[in-house]
Protein backbone atom coordinates (compact mmCIF):
# COMPACT_ATOMS: atom_id res chain seq x y z
CA UNK A 1 0.00 0.00 0.00
CA UNK A 2 1.48 3.40 -0.84
CA UNK A 3 0.69 6.19 0.87
CA UNK A 4 -0.76 9.20 -0.58
CA UNK A 5 0.15 11.78 -2.35
CA UNK A 6 2.77 9.30 -4.03
CA UNK A 7 6.53 10.71 -4.21
CA UNK A 8 5.82 11.69 -7.91
CA UNK A 9 2.86 13.78 -6.77
CA UNK A 10 5.27 15.59 -4.36
CA UNK A 11 7.88 16.34 -6.73
CA UNK A 12 5.41 17.94 -9.08
CA UNK A 13 4.00 20.24 -6.61
CA UNK A 14 7.51 21.22 -5.35
CA UNK A 15 8.57 21.71 -9.22
CA UNK A 16 5.54 23.64 -9.84
CA UNK A 17 6.45 25.71 -6.63
CA UNK A 18 9.75 26.14 -7.39
CA UNK A 19 8.95 27.60 -10.84
CA UNK A 20 5.59 29.55 -10.42
CA UNK A 21 6.85 31.17 -6.83
CA UNK A 22 10.68 31.10 -6.79
CA UNK A 23 11.95 31.60 -10.31
CA UNK A 24 9.26 34.76 -10.96
CA UNK A 25 11.47 36.55 -8.37
CA UNK A 26 15.13 35.86 -9.46
CA UNK A 27 16.92 36.60 -12.39
CA UNK A 28 20.55 35.89 -14.33
CA UNK A 29 22.07 32.85 -12.59
CA UNK A 30 19.93 32.13 -10.15
CA UNK A 31 16.73 32.14 -12.04
CA UNK A 32 19.38 29.11 -14.66
CA UNK A 33 20.14 26.99 -11.35
CA UNK A 34 16.54 27.31 -10.33
CA UNK A 35 15.06 26.55 -13.64
CA UNK A 36 18.02 23.88 -14.07
CA UNK A 37 16.84 22.26 -10.67
CA UNK A 38 12.93 22.63 -11.51
CA UNK A 39 13.85 20.48 -14.87
CA UNK A 40 15.56 17.72 -13.00
CA UNK A 41 12.63 17.22 -10.61
CA UNK A 42 10.54 16.83 -13.20
CA UNK A 43 12.13 14.36 -14.70
CA UNK A 44 12.66 12.58 -11.51
CA UNK A 45 8.89 12.61 -11.00
CA UNK A 46 8.33 11.29 -14.50
CA UNK A 47 10.46 8.45 -13.66
CA UNK A 48 9.14 7.29 -10.82
CA UNK A 49 5.62 7.89 -12.39
CA UNK A 50 6.75 5.68 -15.62
CA UNK A 51 9.19 3.08 -13.44
CA UNK A 52 7.12 0.03 -14.78
CA UNK A 53 7.01 1.01 -17.97
CA UNK A 54 10.50 2.12 -18.15
CA UNK A 55 11.44 -1.43 -16.26
CA UNK A 56 9.37 -3.09 -19.01
CA UNK A 57 10.76 -1.31 -21.63
CA UNK A 58 14.17 -2.72 -20.41
CA UNK A 59 13.43 -6.03 -20.07
CA UNK A 60 11.70 -6.47 -23.71
CA UNK A 61 15.60 -4.88 -25.14
CA UNK A 62 17.32 -7.42 -23.36
CA UNK A 63 15.31 -10.48 -23.78
CA UNK A 64 16.69 -11.63 -21.04
CA UNK A 65 19.94 -11.57 -22.84
CA UNK A 66 23.37 -9.57 -20.46
CA UNK A 67 23.02 -5.79 -21.75
CA UNK A 68 26.95 -6.42 -22.45
CA UNK A 69 25.85 -8.71 -24.57
CA UNK A 70 23.66 -6.97 -26.62
CA UNK A 71 25.50 -3.86 -27.07
CA UNK A 72 28.71 -5.86 -28.09
CA UNK A 73 26.15 -7.69 -31.04
CA UNK A 74 24.94 -4.57 -31.68
CA UNK A 75 28.12 -2.43 -32.54
CA UNK A 76 29.39 -5.51 -34.50
CA UNK A 77 25.81 -5.57 -36.84
CA UNK A 78 25.12 -8.77 -35.33
CA UNK A 79 21.72 -7.80 -34.59
CA UNK A 80 20.97 -5.26 -37.57
CA UNK A 81 18.39 -7.78 -39.04
CA UNK A 82 16.02 -7.98 -36.10
CA UNK A 83 12.66 -6.28 -36.32
CA UNK A 84 11.78 -7.37 -32.86
CA UNK A 85 14.92 -5.64 -31.00
CA UNK A 86 14.25 -2.94 -33.57
CA UNK A 87 10.61 -2.25 -32.68
CA UNK A 88 11.43 -2.37 -29.25
CA UNK A 89 14.61 -0.44 -28.82
CA UNK A 90 12.51 2.12 -30.73
CA UNK A 91 10.04 1.91 -28.15
CA UNK A 92 11.99 1.88 -25.43
CA UNK A 93 13.88 4.91 -26.50
CA UNK A 94 10.33 6.87 -27.32
CA UNK A 95 9.92 6.03 -23.81
CA UNK A 96 12.94 7.81 -22.31
CA UNK A 97 11.89 10.76 -24.37
CA UNK A 98 8.69 11.23 -22.52
CA UNK A 99 10.40 11.04 -19.36
CA UNK A 100 13.77 12.98 -20.23
CA UNK A 101 12.21 16.04 -22.36
CA UNK A 102 8.70 15.82 -22.54
CA UNK A 103 6.42 17.59 -25.47
CA UNK A 104 4.75 20.00 -23.38
CA UNK A 105 6.12 22.61 -21.45
CA UNK A 106 4.68 21.64 -18.26
CA UNK A 107 5.69 18.44 -18.39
Amino acid sequence: MQDEPSGAALLDAARRALIEEVVPGLTGRPRYVALMVANAIGIASREIAEADRLHAASADVLAGEPVESLVAAIRAGARDAEPNLHAALEAAAALAGQVWKPASPSG
